[in-house]
């Protein structure tokens, strides 16, 4: 019998275990020279609190030093669809499932960086390789001007 794989359109299976990754942000070749292109470790681990919620608890590292730990809430809302909101998200957004992976609607999230917070527009798009690794883009815009991309590749350990 051939074995098939677990996608998030199976989100109970499919968003469980430690998840744990790397990557990168690069900034817009225009602010190269204020913000530098750093790698990131990525690590998030979910703590089901029924059979349609959980919560992601998620760190993210930065070649620089700097460190992001967040709290993110997810619901299951309809068996393709699930809504997010975090501690740097407040507004949340939702996740569109589907086999090859998922796709979050536009959503802000409001970083810290050098002391300062900025509120950022996030694209954020997520595929499934044939591996189960998951690879995420996010492109990030400042009023409407693009200002970086953070690319992460994560597997379940």
């Amino acid at each position: 019998m051939a074995r098939t794989m677990v996608t998030p359109l199976q989100p109970k299976e499919f968003f469980t275990g430690i998840w744990k990754g790397e990557g990168e942000l690069s900034p817009h070749p225009l602010l190269r020279w204020v913000v530098p292109k750093e790698r990131i470790r990525f690590l998030s681990q979910p703590i089901w609190l029924s059979d349609v919620v959980w919560v992601a608890k998620e760190r993210l590292e930065f070649s620089s030093g700097d460190a992001i730990l967040r709290t993110m809430f997810v619901e299951i809302v309809g068996s393709d669809r699930l809504h997010v909101t975090a501690d740097d998200m407040p507004l949340g957004a939702d996740i569109i499932l589907h086999e090859k992976g998922f796709r979050f609607t536009p959503y802000y999230i409001w970083p810290c960086y050098r002391g300062r917070r900025w509120r950022l527009k996030c694209i954020d798009e997520s595929l499934i390789d044939e591996n189960g690794a998951i690879h995420d883009t996010i492109k990030m815009f400042f009023f409407g001007f693009p200002v970086a991309t953070m690319a992460l590749t994560v597997a379940r350990i």
